[in-house]
């Protein structure tokens, strides 16, 4: 028999397990919290290592035929004003991508596409940058360049190609802390997310040159297969007729998985799980 203050450390003990076991996965379903914004993503992501991503193409809709055809690097970094900068790099090969395709030829250009989000202290966007290239072309095939000026976001978008739509000038209201997002770069941190949670967000595309509102909603939990274990995560579901993606996110706000929109395959970004052992990756500034 344990003494009394042996049974009464049991009993605290216990007390404490259920409490947090309560705070950490039932609660949070029965409060209502705002979505995440670009001032909670920027100090999730601040001090973060880089990170790594799997670029692949899924050869059946349960995503279990899965092939590499490139991969993506991202990372946070804190300006000396206080702000953060989240640079994203993706790179893949173009003939890989499209391989079974009615577009399937032999030619592997390799595409690169480079991100960066400037973010004041405040969590409000400052600059938008993003920069296609290809490896056999000296010079950039085209950008994307945004700034915030008082309350709208205006986009200029300049490419090689002389088409209207991709050389353009776009203007949109933008809301304090508002993400503008670009839909082939991963996400890295989702904080704060709960089911029934939606939102919405612009989204840039650099392939096709579209800036369009793009819906997202928190559906519920979704069991998935990450880094040899089965993980619990939240299912958001993005929007943006006639395609939809999904987004798998850790509960404390990592993002392990996504969809990406692409028209003709289904292309997943697969986060690396951080071994320690991979070194720093800087991305290409654009």
């Amino acid at each position: 028999m344990p003494s009394r203050a042996a049974c009464v450390a049991i009993l605290l003990f216990w007390a404490y397990a259920a409490v947090e076991l309560l705070r950490r996965d039932v609660l949070p379903d029965f409060w209502v919290t705002p979505p995440p914004d670009l001032r909670s993503i920027a100090a999730a992501e601040e001090d973060a290592r880089p990170t790594q991503w799997e670029l692949s193409v899924a050869e059946d809709s349960g995503l279990r035929g899965l092939r590499p055809v490139g991969r993506a690097v991202t990372e946070s970094r804190r300006t000396p004003d206080g702000g953060t900068e989240l640079i994203g790099h993706v790179w893949f090969d173009s003939g890989s991508l499209l391989k079974g395709t009615r577009f399937d030829s032999q030619t592997n250009e390799r595409l690169d596409v480079s991100n960066r989000l400037e973010i004041d202290r405040s969590g409000n966007l400052r600059r938008f940058r993003a920069v296609v290239r290809s490896a056999s072309s000296a010079g950039d095939l085209m950008t994307f360049d945004g700034k915030v000026e008082g309350r709208t976001f205006v986009l200029r978008s300049k490419s090689v190609i002389p088409l209207a739509q991709l050389n353009q000038t776009i203007s949109f209201p933008y809301e304090p802390r508002g993400v503008v997002q670009n839909a082939v770069g991963p996400i890295d941190r989702l904080p704060g997310l709960q089911v029934g949670q939606h939102w919405v967000t612009r989204v840039v595309d650099p392939l096709t040159g579209s800036a369009r509102d793009v819906k997202f909603e928190v559906t519920g939990k979704h069991a998935i297969q990450w880094d040899n274990n089965v993980v619990t995560t939240l299912e958001v579901v993005q929007r943006m007729p006639p395609f939809s993606a999904r987004t798998w996110v850790r509960r404390d706000g990592l993002v392990l998985r996504q969809e990406v929109p692409f028209p003709f395959v289904k292309l997943i970004l697969e986060r690396l799980p951080d071994r320690g052992d991979r070194g720093k990756v800087g991305a290409i500034t654009p």
